[in-house]
């Protein structure tokens, strides 16, 4: 194509878009004209006439505005003929593409290059099209634009704004029940600004209150979002979420418009990418497990999506969300760790024992057939806090109770996938393994710190040897004090040797190490 062929066709492409320019519409009312504009009939300078869908006129005026008008001119190829990729390649993107239909041909091009297959920049992403087309095995799906007229928005800077959504998920065998199987959900917060999805992970539905503890994990890395973008379902309207809002200092939660989920568009827009780039891979994966799922679903962010040049930023969500580095506000981590404990209000039966999310806690046998209140965070249910009239009384384990035969043999698990090809590619095989490598040593695929608990334990070496120095060494029981100080603590040393010492003064120091145990704690309950 020579230069005046491509200075023509640039200026019938500011002809189409010269009348958007000069009306400049507000929100609201820029579809309507995009649209008037793409119903009227142009002429090329060979007598054809065409027309131009709306979305071509809108990245027509984004190119016009942004780089002027040369960036209406199209760019002439350096190289001449036609570019070539050797057989074995085209052969094994055929095949990339018969193992996950889905994959889109970007994303064979990148499977190629990052896994060794292609260096890069060989194949062109035009040639290999005609090649997979050739063979059937390309064809664009039409897309319907829509009667309604959409007005777009963008955040100012990072963190100013979230937004959240739930995506259906892959089918996986049920832990519980190796014969059935239960669908996983996935949870996300992105970033309005950058497009940076902060967190994501995958639920059984019904097994924890996953939006909230999404959420806390998207705090912990990226720290905390002026304002959040729901959309209408029961989840994102819980009383909880209000609560953690306000105890952490956020905006009130902005709401959809009931029945109009398009202006969620940037994290349903990353739904259907994560739909065609990560879930369809899993086809070629040995992932059969929610964690292992999770894993390379972080792996995928990570060393992926987040790294991904973005078509509209013209850079990756992580280098436009480290832009605003410097405004983002944290949150102590025992604040943080306050704001997402869950209270809920139970009963003891007549053996003091209770249940939280299925499973049996046992208090002592003074709280037995009372009403009491359990503070718990929803990923560590191996030890809860007991309260009683808004007061700490202790706290309590699960219950286990000794069976009396060995326990029912199950079946061999039926697992999705298992008649896969051993021989396909794990591409997401392969990005968990590279994150594993670019983690420090010392590092857990994804780490969970848990503060409260080192605060718990802190003194508990300082209690025991308190004890055995002051009690006989032939009643000291070491474990039954640790026990001691994990249900009760953390206690006052100071007042605690006072208490020990009154206690000595009147009884010998031989009694059994209960008797000791007790009268402390009968002593701390008194104000």
């Amino acid at each position: 194509m020579d230069e005046d062929r491509i200075d023509r066709k640039a200026l019938l492409r500011y002809q189409i878009i010269s009348a958007f320019l000069a009306q400049d519409p507000p929100r609201g009312e820029r579809y309507k004209l995009l649209e008037e504009l793409a119903g009227k009939q142009w002429v090329l300078e060979d007598g054809r006439i065409f027309n131009v869908h709306p979305e071509t006129i809108r990245y027509w005026i984004r190119l016009y505005r942004t780089k002027g008008f040369e960036a209406l001119k199209d760019t002439p190829r350096q190289d001449t003929g036609v570019r070539s990729i050797p057989g074995s390649l085209i052969e094994e993107a055929c095949r990339l593409k018969q193992e996950v239909p889905e994959r889109s041909i970007e994303q064979i091009i990148l499977i190629m290059e990052q896994m060794g297959k292609a260096s890069a920049g060989l194949v062109a992403r035009s040639t290999l099209h005609r090649a997979l087309r050739a063979r059937g095995l390309s064809a664009r799906r039409l897309k319907s634009a829509g009667d309604q007229n959409l007005g777009r928005f963008q955040a100012d800077y990072a963190n100013d704004l979230w937004q959240a959504d739930m995506l259906t998920g892959p089918w996986l065998p049920d832990p519980d029940r190796p014969d059935k199987h239960r669908r996983a959900y996935l949870y996300a917060f992105l970033d309005d600004a950058s497009r940076l999805v902060l967190y994501g992970r995958f639920f059984f539905k019904g097994d924890l209150p996953a939006l909230e503890l999404v959420m806390k994990r998207a705090i912990q890395r990226y720290g905390k979002p002026r304002k959040t973008y729901y959309d209408n379902a029961m989840v994102f309207r819980s009383h909880k979420m209000t609560q953690i809002c306000a105890a952490l200092g956020m905006h009130k939660i902005v709401f959809t418009t009931p029945y109009r989920p398009e202006g969620h568009g940037k994290i349903e827009a990353f739904n259907r990418f994560c739909r065609s780039r990560f879930i369809a891979e899993l086809k070629a994966s040995s992932i059969r497990t929610l964690k292992d799922l999770n894993e390379a679903f972080l792996a995928w962010l990570d060393e992926h999506y987040n790294k991904r040049k973005h078509s509209e930023l013209g850079m990756s969500p992580l280098e436009r969300w480290l832009r605003d580095a410097d405004r983002i506000q944290y949150v102590d981590e025992q604040k943080l760790t306050r704001a997402f404990l869950f209270q809920l209000d139970r009963t003891t039966d007549k053996c003091a024992v209770f249940k939280l999310h299925g499973r049996p806690y046992q208090c002592g046998w003074e709280l037995a057939k009372k009403k009491i209140q359990v503070h718990y965070d929803p990923e560590q249910l191996d030890l809860v806090e007991v309260f009683r009239h808004a007061r700490f009384v202790q706290r309590a384990k699960p219950l286990t109770v000794t069976a009396h035969r060995p326990p029912k043999r199950h079946p061999a698990p039926v697992l999705a996938g298992q008649h896969a090809d051993p021989h396909s590619t794990d591409w997401l095989g392969f990005l968990v393994q590279k994150r594993r490598l670019s983690l420090p040593a010392a590092c857990t695929p994804e780490p969970d710190s848990d503060l409260a608990a080192c605060a718990l334990h802190a003194d508990t070496d300082a209690f025991v040897a308190l004890l055995k120095h002051r009690l006989a060494e032939e009643i000291f029981d070491e474990q039954a004090v640790r026990d001691f100080w994990s249900r009760f603590g953390p206690l006052d040393l100071a007042q605690t040797e006072q208490r020990l010492d009154q206690i000595l003064q009147i009884h010998p120091a031989n009694h059994h190490i209960g008797f000791y145990l007790e009268a402390l704690r009968e002593q701390g309950d008194q104000p």
